[in-house]
């Protein structure tokens, strides 16, 4: 009881990847017939090729005329320029490769690593404090008028002091 709440409190459910058992099971029911159909409309795609396949090896098997069917001399002519295309794919590559070996290294100014010293200003700290802002929890950050940082502290700034009357 001498602890609070965390604000935020939500309960996690398991993903439905996670947990398939989840799923309602007209849900589960729906994906599996929707994911066999997927698979046997594919494997049907493959059925005129393989067909020109067998001809052209030698077994006597109908022809079959589908409207998207891509010749099997097509076929082949692709086989026979496929060399020439990833050889010319494997010299683009190794040509980037060595250009970018070869290519004097630039650092950009802006990524470059900061010191210590830098990081203090950055921060309008002393270069002396910097380890005590490294290790403070709070820091108390006061910006100027045009939003910069004018000065950070670890320490909470005092309020300034009231006349009483």
């Amino acid at each position: 009881m001498d602890e609070p709440r965390p604000r935020h409190q939500t309960r996690r459910l398991p993903l439905i990847i996670e947990r398939p058992d989840l799923a309602h099971p007209l849900r589960r029911v729906l994906a599996l017939f929707a994911t066999s159909l997927a698979w046997l409309l594919w494997l049907a795609m493959w059925i005129p090729f393989l067909a020109a396949l067998g001809r052209h090896l030698g077994y006597p098997l109908p022809a079959i005329a589908f409207p998207s069917q891509v010749s099997l001399d097509s076929f082949f002519a692709l086989l026979r320029i496929g060399p020439y295309v990833v050889g010319c794919a494997v010299a683009v590559v190794a040509l980037s490769y060595l250009r970018e070996k070869t290519r004097p290294v630039r650092t950009d100014e802006r990524w470059r690593p900061i010191g210590m010293a830098r990081l203090a200003t950055g921060a309008a700290l002393d270069p002396d404090r910097l380890a005590e802002w490294q290790t403070a929890q709070i820091l108390y950050v006061a910006h100027g008028p045009h939003g910069r940082v004018s000065s950070a502290s670890s320490t909470a700034p005092r309020p300034p002091l009231q006349a009483t009357s």
